[in-house]
């Protein structure tokens, strides 16, 4: 006949292996799975704060721009707003040509 503390460390060893087995198990499911997910939902995220922050910058630079070349031309709103359209439009025409059609 064997001693209780022998049988307990069995039983105790069997578990352990069997927690190991189970926990290395989901281990590896969720590498699999909630890894690339986590991956995939932080690039969404960062994409649109990225986007949201560049489109705040690029009107605040349109603005401050309309604002100098306002102070600096003669003429009134007028001039800013030919000078600032014509760079506009030379600027899109420029992309324009170079798109891939």
């Amino acid at each position: 006949m064997t001693s209780p503390s022998f049988e307990k460390s069995a039983e105790t060893g069997l578990a352990t292996r069997a927690t190991k087995v189970v926990v290395d198990f989901v281990e590896l499911l969720r590498g699999r799975t909630t890894g690339p997910l986590l991956l995939v939902a932080r690039v969404i995220v960062y994409g649109i704060v990225l986007f949201v922050t560049a489109l705040a910058i690029a009107t605040l630079v349109v603005i401050a721009a309309v604002r100098a070349t306002d102070s600096f031309l003669p003429g009134g709103i007028w001039s800013t707003h030919l000078l600032l359209g014509a760079l506009f439009t030379a600027g899109g025409g420029l992309l324009w040509s170079k798109r891939l059609a």
